[in-house]
């Protein structure tokens, strides 16, 4: 063998040995990612303690005193660290573009009658749905116009 082929057959190997490292790499990012979407899911169960809470307080009448409103504002306040770390993670929450309500990202757990918005359109959320990277990973739960 003349010394080029030996350089050609080193530039192969090298050129093999690239695709595999790359290969590896694209692996170790989509692990990585998949570990991250698994944690935003958690933080998400979290998330949806904090609404429960809030709610439940609401519902109850909880939040009339003072020293009451002041606890639930330290709540809030953790809530809305909670949702900036997600958002650092690229979780961003389900919107609905002009009303114009999508199967894929959420269901439907009520009607109202609204004469001024075509049938189906959403006319609240109930329950914000989030996802990653085009990835759901909580559908979003809303009130669609019904008027018939």
């Amino acid at each position: 063998m003349s010394k080029y082929d030996d350089i050609r057959e080193e530039i192969k190997h090298l050129f093999e040995d690239n695709i595999q490292l790359n290969n590896w790499i694209s692996a170790q990012e989509q692990s990585n990612d998949n570990q991250v979407g698994e944690m935003c899911r958690e933080f998400l169960k979290v998330l949806e303690s904090f609404e429960w809470a809030e709610a439940t307080i609401h519902e109850r009448g909880l939040d009339q005193s003072r020293i009451s409103t002041s606890a639930i504002a330290r709540m809030l306040t953790a809530k809305t660290k909670l949702l900036e770390v997600l958002e650092q993670y690229g979780v961003r929450k389900v919107e609905f573009p002009n009303g114009v309500f999508d199967a894929t990202k959420a269901k439907i757990v009520g009607t109202v009658k609204d004469d001024e918005k075509p049938d189906g359109t959403v006319a609240s959320i109930s329950r914000d749905g989030f996802y990653r990277k085009e990835k759901l990973l909580r559908q979003a739960e809303v009130i669609v116009v019904k008027n018939n």
